[in-house]
């Protein structure tokens, strides 16, 4: 009975209009805030009852997201967390540190929201509530619900429009920025840089990943012109890696205040980066008061977990490891930690994407590995057809098999047929990763209807 109730409020939410799994998106330039600040009004403004850290970024920003919010639960304080997109259902989007919302709640918020959402639909004025608009008002309605003494915040696509952007930060945090979504952000490094640097407030820190110098000089900028203090993590942190494997990297990080020694469960030296980001967001919070210790710290990242990203899901031969880089720029980052971890394996890759990414670009990294390509389709209603990815690998001289139209036909493929390899790797995009991931732990997914 519980779960037939969870299921109709999330058909509820899905009636409204959702630009994640539509074809077809409006374009965004005609996107704004006026309608969510409408919302979020007629539900009391919960979003400025406690404190929030906001963080966007191409990569790394849920990863971040997850590592502040690991160290404040250990410190002892209660955290929403609010991510995007999911891997296996959708109350993954709302937490109380990493604990999804229950459904029971779920449903209890859809009952309780929706006369506000149809209210600001029947306004006229702004039009009807996107699915993402319900989704993170649910978010900042439920931790006001639950009392929590933070909410770490992840944007979805950009940062000055999106919905999140309402918020008052204490803090804000821009991690790394490459192209992605150029058909919506812009399709150069400064461009993107301009949409994601629209977080930052007047006054409020903003915590900087790593960066390359284009879009470095455009946050700078921003920062500049509304008086907020930059911290420019690669300037401030030194980081070794003093070893590694599969179950994650022994890591000191140096500052010129103190030292922190962790194993991180996460691979690659951009998890590394991610971690010296979060820990200088920390490190923030502590100049504003807030009582956080080193311990705390050391012992947050050690905790942490964020599925999908170099999850290694089976440790014998072959290995299987999900990763759900879906831009060239962090499969050249799989690329790398694949190098680092392993020395010159055999890799069958099962691969499928996203319409609006460059598959072609995206499959160039992988040239540099031994691999075999397994072509897929996921269930997402924007993924591209395994035949184009096909054609794809094939013009990139990319060994590759028949393609399959669903990604569990292509890893008992993989399984049956590649048994002798060292590695099986799933990527391309998350929607991939979930799939796999479903198969090998035994979870069932949330099926949701196609939108056109």
């Amino acid at each position: 009975m519980e779960n037939s109730a969870y299921l109709s409020a999330v058909a509820q939410t899905l009636s409204l209009a959702d630009f994640e799994r539509a074809k077809h998106s409006p374009n965004h330039s005609i996107f704004h805030l006026d309608r969510m600040r409408l919302l979020c009004e007629a539900l009391g403004n919960p979003q400025s009852n406690f404190p929030s850290i906001h963080i966007a970024g191409t990569k790394g920003k849920g990863t971040t997201s997850a590592m502040v919010t690991s160290i404040l639960a250990v410190s002892g304080y209660k955290v929403g967390l609010i991510t995007s997109p999911h891997l296996h259902s959708l109350t993954e989007r709302i937490r109380i540190g990493f604990d999804p919302i229950p459904k029971k709640d779920f449903v209890d918020l859809v009952k309780q929201m929706w006369p506000s959402v149809v209210q600001v639909g029947e306004n006229g004025q702004f039009g009807g509530v996107t699915w993402f608009e319900f989704m993170v008002s649910a978010a900042f309605n439920y931790f006001n619900q639950c009392k929590v003494d933070f909410q770490v915040v992840e944007t979805g696509l950009g940062g000055r429009l999106d919905a999140t952007n309402i918020i008052s930060p204490i803090a804000t945090v821009i991690t790394s920025i490459s192209l992605d979504h150029t058909n919506i952000l812009g399709d150069t490094l400064p461009k993107i840089a301009a949409e994601k640097a629209g977080i930052i407030k007047d006054g409020v820190p903003i915590i900087v990943s790593p960066q390359k110098n284009e879009p470095m000089e455009v946050i700078v900028e921003v920062a500049d012109n509304l008086n907020a203090p930059i911290k420019k993590v690669a300037d401030e942190y030194e980081v070794v890696v003093k070893n590694q494997d599969l179950s994650g990297q022994s890591i000191e990080i140096i500052s010129n205040q103190r030292s922190y020694e962790f194993t991180l469960p996460l691979l690659g030296m951009h998890q590394a980066e991610n971690a010296i980001t979060a820990i200088c967001t920390i490190e923030t919070l502590q100049e504003l008061g807030y009582s956080i210790s080193k311990d705390s710290v050391e012992l947050g990242l050690s905790n942490v977990s964020w599925p999908g990203r170099f999850e290694v899901l089976r440790t014998s031969k072959p290995v299987v490891i999900v990763d759900g880089a879906h831009n060239p720029y962090s499969i050249q980052k799989l690329v790398n930690t694949l190098n680092t971890t392993f020395k010159k394996p055999n890799v069958t890759v099962i691969f499928g994407a996203i319409g609006g990414h460059d598959v072609d670009k995206m499959l160039e990294p992988l040239k540099s590995l031994n691999i075999t390509l397994i072509p897929v389709s996921s269930r997402h209603p924007k993924s591209i057809d395994s035949k184009i990815v096909k054609i794809a690998a094939i013009n990139s001289d990319i060994d590759t098999t028949r393609e399959f139209m669903t990604v569990s036909e292509g890893l008992e493929y993989a399984l049956k047929v590649y048994s002798d390899r060292d590695l099986i790797l799933a990527t391309g995009s998350l929607s991939v990763v979930a799939e796999v991931s479903e198969v090998l732990k035994q979870i069932s997914p949330e099926i949701y209807p196609d939108l056109s």
